[in-house]
């Protein structure tokens, strides 16, 4: 019966409609044209005649790099990027924007000079779909991987300095800065100092604030901006806000740039981590062997002793409380180099002195009968020129390992860490 009811219902419906009376109903758009997107992307970049400024943040961290697209002409631009020297001069990239399934696509053929970038960094993308249009910012999203890239409009000043190779030139400084002799940098900015360790082969800069006993550390990467270095992530360092280095300048004194701030080449740390030369030394319940494989090295001179010239030369050994030298009650540490497994001679046995500044002093106790290798004596005589000197080293923790710095200046310096690491 229920059916019936319906249908009759329906019946008196269609009846109750009157031939020709069936109006058009206007329905909002739901979908946006992709047509007018195109061309509002297109307006949109041939409003600033000074080209756009770009960053891309790629891969698991959001890595930035920086550069700038012209858009010249239809499917060539004016091209420079801060990823490597391979891309950091004024160069040309060809480039394409279309629609791709109804999306605006900006995108880089494979062998462009873009192309080149994206391949070299593996995680960048060459196909962007437009995802926001601002006033003077858009944002684009790769298509494979993800990265994100965000065009802002570059001001004529900007464009000039980026047409003088401004990203080469800074790199330039930055390396060097980092190429200063003294193994410490200290960074001011406000009337304040911190201790700051560089990176240039991963663009990242350590500032370490706090104490000797309780030291601070703020790792964070940087990229170069078109007029210096902006790190990915602002830092503040005691009510310090620290995110950008403008104009720079480098002399013999160090690095300086906008709002006073300056990079310094130092003798001495600005903070001390006490622990790492305790880690260093042990306690005596656990048997530690450090090596090394350059030994003692300076800026820019790797092995100044030459052991790694050594024919069949493995490593060096240094270990913390080797034995019990019962005359001395003391325990002594051991140094002396492989050679394949044969011990060459010249090994040595000392004390060891840590102040109460953390610095450690080493000082000969035992020594076995000289090297027959006239190389072998050489290089030990000249490693114990650095490992006796009178004034000791500061220990620092660097990645897996501790470096011995030279505490009377700083300009030699000799990485030690596990053999099984």
């Amino acid at each position: 019966m229920k059916k019936y009811i319906i249908f009759f219902i329906l019946l008196s419906l269609i009846y109750s409609c009157k031939k020709g009376q069936l109006q058009p109903i206007e329905v909002d758009k739901v979908w946006p044209d992709p047509v007018e997107n195109l061309k509002l992307f297109k307006d949109a970049l041939a409003s600033n005649k000074t080209g756009w400024e770009y960053t891309i943040a790629y891969g698991k961290n959001k890595t930035i790099t920086y550069g700038y697209l012209g858009f010249n002409s239809e499917n060539s631009s004016d091209f420079i990027g801060d990823f490597s020297k391979n891309f950091s001069k004024f160069d040309k990239t060809n480039y394409n924007i279309s629609i791709v399934q109804s999306n605006v696509s900006l995108s880089f053929p494979e062998r462009s000079k873009f192309g080149n970038l994206a391949a070299d960094a593996k995680l960048i993308d060459t196909i962007y779909t437009v995802k926001k249009i601002d006033a003077d910012t858009i944002f684009l999203e790769g298509e494979i991987h993800s990265s994100l890239m965000k065009l802002t409009k570059c001001s004529a000043e900007k464009l000039a300095l980026l047409k003088n190779n401004s990203i080469e030139l800074d790199f330039d400084k930055i390396k060097q800065l980092a190429n200063m002799p003294r193994y410490f940098f200290h960074y001011h900015q406000g009337g304040k100092t911190f201790g700051l360790e560089i990176d240039t082969l991963y663009r990242s800069l350590n500032f370490i604030s706090g104490n000797n006993e309780n030291p601070i550390s703020k790792r964070v990467r940087y990229y170069f901006n078109g007029n210096g270095l902006s790190l990915e992530s602002p830092i503040t360092l005691d009510g310090l806000q620290v995110k950008v280095f403008e104009n720079l300048e480098f002399d013999n004194s160090g690095l300086k740039a906008k709002g006073e701030i300056r990079i310094t080449n130092e003798k001495a740390p600005k903070i001390y981590d006490l622990k790492p030369v305790k880690d260093l030394e042990g306690d005596r319940t656990k048997r530690l062997w450090w090596v090394s494989y350059e030994v003692f090295s300076q800026r820019g001179k790797p092995d100044i002793a030459g052991f790694t010239k050594l024919p069949n030369y493995t490593n060096f050994s240094l270990a913390p409380n080797y034995d019990y030298f019962e005359p001395a009650d003391k325990y002594f540490w051991y140094i002396g180099i492989n050679l394949h497994g044969i011990n060459p001679g010249s090994t040595q046995g000392f004390l060891s002195e840590t102040s109460d500044t953390g610095i450690i002093r080493f000082i000969i106790l035992l020594e076995t009968e000289e090297s027959e290798i006239p190389e072998v004596l050489k290089a030990m005589n000249i490693a114990k020129s650095y490992i006796y000197n009178p004034i000791g080293f500061y220990v620092i923790k660097t990645g897996v390992g501790y470096t011995l710095v030279d505490a009377r200046d700083a300009l030699t310096w000799a990485y030690f860490q596990d053999p099984a690491s």
